[in-house]
């Protein structure tokens, strides 16, 4: 759990994690380099299983320096303005134990804030999700703040978190994906997901949404990249398009939708990973 200046919120975050029903973990927090009393109050807890590691302010660096530092066969993310509820790792650790060839287990989440109706849950997908590649193309179908992930399927393709703005989480899947990777989403809310004006996503929707245009791109990229000896004239289509996005003549919702039905269509056909 990276943390910057989260005095609000983190404890509601710590509680939720050390009460939870799985008992068996390492609880990682690591201080993004706090400027007001996040750090005090993280240290006034006194339990065993937190480890407090310290780092500048730098999000996706301290978001590796987690996964660097955890010894544990499952990471599990969680950010500290957000509450687990109590059976979330036991619940998840069990999907990962059944189904060794999961490789990232994500869950939906319940919405809550000053304007958030009660009981809204928000969902994308549930159950195994096929063709992530080309899944990914569509949108982030994972809920970060929810996912288990596999520590030695990191380990083996050398895969950590990129600087990419705002969406170092949808990288990290795209990367996973390519590498074979499974993903499977649990239809339970097992998160509180806490909606506000300060968050990330709100404040930096525009970054956001830039450099998620800039990974599904690279998906596009890698697709074509992955069939150009079976179908060269993918190239010179994605080319004429680009041509057309960038003059304004096709929208990027158009552009991005065309390639998704394009993709999904005929599924097998696709040379996607590996």
């Amino acid at each position: 759990m990276p943390v910057y200046n989260a005095e609000e919120y983190v404890s509601a975050a710590i509680d939720s994690v050390l009460k939870q029903s799985f008992r068996n973990f390492e609880f990682i927090i690591i201080d993004d380099g706090s400027t007001d009393r996040t750090l005090e109050i993280i240290q006034s807890y006194k339990d065993k299983r937190m480890v407090l590691l310290q780092n500048e302010h730098d999000f996706v660096g301290s978001l590796n320096k987690g996964l660097h530092y955890a010894t544990g066969k499952y990471i599990a993310r969680m950010d500290a303005d957000d509450i687990m509820h109590v059976d979330r790792l036991r619940i998840q650790y069990r999907i990962m134990e059944e189904e060794p060839s999961i490789t990232v287990c994500g869950t939906w989440i319940n919405l809550f804030g000053e304007s958030i109706q009660a009981g809204s849950i928000n969902r994308i997908v549930d159950g195994r999700i096929e063709y992530p590649v080309i899944a990914l193309l569509k949108q982030n179908l994972l809920f970060h703040p929810t996912t288990l992930i596999r520590k030695d399927f990191l380990e083996k393709h050398h895969l950590q978190y990129q600087h990419y703005d705002y969406a170092e989480d949808y990288k990290l899947w795209f990367e996973i994906a390519k590498n074979n990777g499974v993903f499977y989403v649990e239809s339970q809310p097992l998160l509180f997901y806490r909606i506000s004006e300060t968050q990330v996503s709100q404040i930096k929707e525009k970054e956001q949404n830039y450099t998620s245009e800039k990974i599904k791109k690279e998906i596009i990229e890698y697709l074509i990249e992955k069939n150009q000896s079976d179908y060269p004239e993918l190239e010179s289509i994605y080319r004429h398009l680009i041509s057309l996005a960038d003059k304004k003549a096709m929208s990027p919702d158009l552009f991005f939708s065309f390639y998704f039905s394009f993709f999904t269509e005929n599924k097998n056909r696709w040379i996607i990973s590996g």
